[in-house]
Parts: structure tokens; C-alpha cells; sequence
């Protein structure tokens, strides 16, 4: 069983599904995809109205803080490299804030930016004094002075300036948290998704596991139509399989022992009276040639009857592993039964058992069957309703007819019938009616055992009529070829 639960799961067909494993992690990388864009979008829109209404409501601000960072490239160039002020375009670019700027260049001794900021210091030079930075240089010979005005200390000591609450500065933070953000979306989604999957096939591995262990009635149960859907359905037709594996082996299991109490039981009657003739042979029992020839014959009659019974399983067994070789060919069934009929006639009207025959359709019915087969089991059934012939007119009425395309033979007899509580029963192997189970009356018992086989080999079927105390009818059906 291990052998084949470990290579049985093959998953059937490959058609797309609608809820297909694919498409559920397409569907999950979209939807995950759409809800960060959706979120980042929104998150965007508001953060843009965010940082332009805070920009308008803090110009005044913004520009403080702007012009204080110019004064700082300004104060580079001046102590790093004075001749890049004069000869580029920088103090041309930063023209429009030049009123505004808390600062002057001097460049000998021509103001060249901060013309405003020039005039107030020196106008109020004393008072500005503590108050603005002097730096000088010289380019080819030629003074450049900067005055500055000293940036506003906050309470850390820091310029106040950075202090500004520019919103632009946390451009980096927002699309740090936006990231984080769809990071722990996409897991919340992703391990829903992974759940989904794992806890079909925990489910899976437990039925696997009791299969395994022989528990062939552990269901499992799974309605979506996917490919775990797929597994569930092989899983579950693996188990319906073993399990009818295992009861079809406990029957033949079953069978054989029943087979072989029966087989038991049929030889050692002929054997046991045949052990007590020679017996009494030997110790002089049968004194008189009389007697002999009695013994004689009765130990004959048991000795064909156990050749007969031998013979009769060798074929059955032959039948049930399909080692009997059928020559199939076609032929009239009409002339076939009439060959029957003809063979058992005079035999039958020497013990005063009338045979009758008759072919209803009147024309050739052709079937493609093998004859000495199908001959043992015409055979069989005759033989069958001779054992029970009880009355006195004893007959027998053989009859061919067709109905939808199949031959129907009917093979009738007058004897004590069968009850209907074991009419459906005696096609079983050593079934008899008689309670004594006496192979003296009613044949070996797997007679038409042997004929349910050979007619199924005809693509046929044979049942059982009866009426007990009056009568018997077995049909035979075979398909009758065009």
C-alpha cells in the first residue's frame, strides 16, 4: 500500500481553473501592486496640498531660510574661490532675492550685490557692528570685502534657520514609511494567501497519514475547483480505490478459504466411501462376485464423480486468471444448438427425459463465440436440470430467439425448482440447494459457476427463472453480430 500511495498522486488535467494557484498569486501580486499605488497616490495628494499650503502660509520663512543658505555659498566662494563671484553667473541668478539678502560683496570698492543691505550698514554702522561677520580677500590685487549679518542663534545655540519647519525635508522620511508601509501590506496579503495554501495540504498530509496507516475511511473534503482541488480529488479516488482493493482482497481472501472447505469436503466424501468399498473388499466383506462387481462400480462412480469435480476446477481455476484460450469464430447459433439437441436426444429418451427443441426466428442467427466453450456450458445447464428433474413426464425445452440485437436462449425443465431466497445465489461456487451438500445429487457444485464465466467471455449474461415445485428456466443472452 506504501508503494503505491508513494507514487500514485498524479494530478489530473491541465485546463486552467478560475481560481487557479496562478492566477491567485497574479490576483495577490496585483491587488497588492494597486492597493500601494491607490494608498501612495492618495498619501501623495495629500502630502503635495500639505507641503503647498505650509510653503504659501511660510514664505516668509522659506525665503529667510534661502537667503541664509546663499549666504553660506557665498561666504565659500569668498574664503575658497573669490574669482568664480566675479567671473560666473552666480550673484546674476540670485538677482531677484539681492533686496532681501542680509548681505553685501564690495568688490574694489564698487558694490557688485547687496546694494540695500550695503546702504543700511553704512548708515547704522555702529549699531551693526556686533552684528555682521567682515571677511576680505584680494584678487589680482584687488580688494573683495563681504559683510554679512551674523545668523539668529535659536536657545540650542544652533542658526534658528534650520529650525525652519520646511516640509520639503522629510521628502526622504515619507518615502521611507511609504515603502515600509507597502512592505507590511504585501506580507499581510502574502501570509493570507500562504494560509490558504498550507492548511489544504496539512490536510492532504494528515489523509496521506492515515492511508498510510490502513485507515482506508479517513475522507477528506475540499469544494474549490483549483489544482488543490486536483490533489484532494486524486487523494480521495487513491483511497476509494484502496479501500475497494482491500475489500475485493478480503473477499477472495474469504472465498478462497470457503473455496477450499468446499473442495475439502468434496473429495473427502468419494474418498472416505471409496477408502470403505476397497476396505471391505479387502477384509472379505464382499464374498460373492455379486458383491465385488457392486463394490467395483460404486468406487468407478465415486472415482469419475472426483474426476469430474478435479476437472471441473481445473477449468474454473483456468477461467479465473485468464489462461483458457478462446477460439473465437463466427457461426449459426441455430445450427449449433441443433448439433446440441441432437447429441442429447437419444441419451435423454433412454431415461424417459423428453427434449424438445425450438428455433422461434426461423432464419441464421450468427454470434462470434467458441463452440467447445460454449457447448460445455449448454452442457452444464442440461446437466443441471436433469439432477432436478422430480416428476414423473421429466422434460426439458430448449428454445432460440433473438430481441434487440442478442440471441436469447431458454433452456426450461419441469423439475422441483428453486426457492427465491437462493435463486440469485446459485451461481456461486459449490452453491447447492440440497442442504446435504451431498456431490451425489446436484453435480460438483461450480457448474454453472463454469457457465456464468464462459457465457461473460461471449460478452453474454445468463440468469435463473423459477417457480419452486414446478419449474426452471435459464437464459443465456450473446450478442448477435451484424
Amino acid at each position: 500500500m506504501n508503494h503505491l500511495l508513494d507514487g500514485y498522486i498524479n494530478l489530473k488535467g491541465t485546463d486552467m481553473k478560475s481560481h487557479s494557484l496562478r492566477r491567485k498569486a497574479i490576483v495577490t501580486f496585483l491587488v497588492s501592486s494597486i492597493v500601494f499605488i491607490v494608498l501612495i497616490t492618495l498619501a501623495s495628494r495629500i502630502y503635495i496640498d500639505y507641503v503647498t499650503s505650509t510653503f504659501i502660509e511660510n514664505r516668509e520663512f522659506s525665503n529667510d531660510f534661502i537667503s541664509g543658505e546663499f549666504s553660506k555659498i557665498i561666504r565659500f566662494y569668498v574664503e575658497k574661490d573669490p574669482d568664480k563671484l566675479v567671473s560666473s553667473d552666480i550673484l546674476t541668478l540670485y538677482s531677484s532675492l539681492e533686496d532681501k539678502m542680509k548681505m553685501t560683496i564690495v568688490y574694489n570698492d564698487d558694490v557688485i550685490y547687496g546694494r540695500s543691505f550695503y546702504i543700511e550698514y553704512l548708515e547704522n554702522e555702529v549699531q551693526m557692528k556686533d552684528r555682521v561677520e567682515i571677511f576680505t580677500t584680494e584678487i589680482e590685487g584687488k580688494n573683495m570685502i563681504l559683510i554679512q549679518q551674523r545668523p539668529v542663534l535659536g536657545d540650542d545655540g544652533e542658526d534658528d534657520r534650520k529650525g525652519i519647519p520646511i516640509p520639503f525635508r522629510r521628502v526622504d522620511q515619507f518615502a521611507t514609511f511609504s515603502f515600509v508601509g507597502y512592505l507590511i501590506v504585501l506580507i499581510v496579503i502574502f501570509m493570507f494567501f500562504i494560509n490558504r495554501i498550507l492548511k489544504p495540504l496539512e490536510d492532504v498530509k494528515l489523509a496521506a497519514h492515515e492511508i498510510k496507516k490502513g485507515n482506508l475511511d479517513f475522507k477528506i473534503e475540499y469544494t474549490k475547483k483549483d489544482e488543490i482541488g486536483d490533489v484532494f480529488d486524486a487523494i480521495e479516488e487513491m483511497r476509494n480505490e484502496l479501500k475497494e482493493a482491500s475489500d475485493l482482497r478480503m473477499q477472495y481472501e474469504k472465498n478462497r478459504n470457503e473455496l477450499l472447505s468446499n473442495i475439502t469436503h468434496d473429495l473427502k466424501t468419494p474418498i472416505t466411501s471409496i477408502k470403505g468399498y476397497v476396505e471391505g473388499i479387502i477384509d472379505g466383506v464382499a464374498d460373492t462376485p455379486e458383491k465385488i462387481q457392486k463394490y467395483a462400480k460404486t468406487i468407478y462412480k465415486h472415482s469419475v464423480d472426483m474426476d469430474a469435480l478435479i476437472n471441473d476446477l481445473f477449468l474454473m481455476s483456468k477461467l479465473d486468471v485468464d489462461q483458457m484460450v478462446f477460439n473465437f469464430e463466427r457461426f449459426d447459433l441455430s445450427e449449433f444448438l441443433t448439433d446440441c439437441y441432437e447429441d442429447f436426444y437419444f441419451d435423454l429418451s433412454s431415461h424417459d427425459i423428453k427434449i424438445q427443441y425450438d428455433h422461434v426466428a426461423n432464419e441464421p442467427m450468427i454470434i462470434e463465440g467458441d463452440r467447445q466453450t460454449l457447448k460445455r456450458a449448454v452442457i452444464n445447464l442440461i446437466q443441471n436440470s436433469i439432477h432436478h428433474l422430480d416428476k414423473e413426464n421429466k422434460w426439458i425445452h430448449l428454445t432460440l430467439s433473438s430481441e434487440d440485437g442478442n440471441a436469447i436462449i431458454k433452456i426450461r425443465d419441469n423439475g422441483k425448482g428453486i426457492p427465491e431466497s437462493e435463486i440469485k445465489a446459485i451461481f456461486k461456487r459449490f452453491y447447492r440447494i440440497d442442504d446435504s451438500r451431498s456431490s451425489g445429487y446436484g453435480g460438483s457444485g461450480i457448474g454453472l459457476s463454469i457457465v456464468e464465466k464462459i457465457i461473460e467471455k461471449h460478452r453474454g449474461n445468463v440468469i435463473a427463472k423459477s417457480e419452486f415445485g414446478e419449474w426452471t428456466e435459464m437464459i443465456i443472452t450473446i450478442p448477435i453480430v451484424e
